[in-house]
């Protein structure tokens, strides 16, 4: 599962990358799941639109991209 519950806050979401273990921080992580997903995409993440992945972060997304 790539988005994990926070810990703290069971409403925040960590959305984590795949392929390096990098994570996604919006700054406000208490949203539902669609708006962080649309966030990610924004700056770079791609992957399934769904939360249990696979996601890759921007600098993951390039390379796959690259080759």
């Amino acid at each position: 599962m790539t988005a994990i519950p926070t810990g703290r806050d069971p409403v925040a979401l960590l959305l984590i990358c795949d392929s390096c273990g990098r994570d996604f921080d919006p700054g406000d992580r208490r949203q539902e799941w669609i708006v962080l997903w649309q966030r990610a995409v924004a700056a770079g993440w791609d992957g399934r639109d769904r939360a249990v992945g696979p996601h890759r972060c921007d600098r993951c997304a390039e390379q796959d991209r690259a080759r």
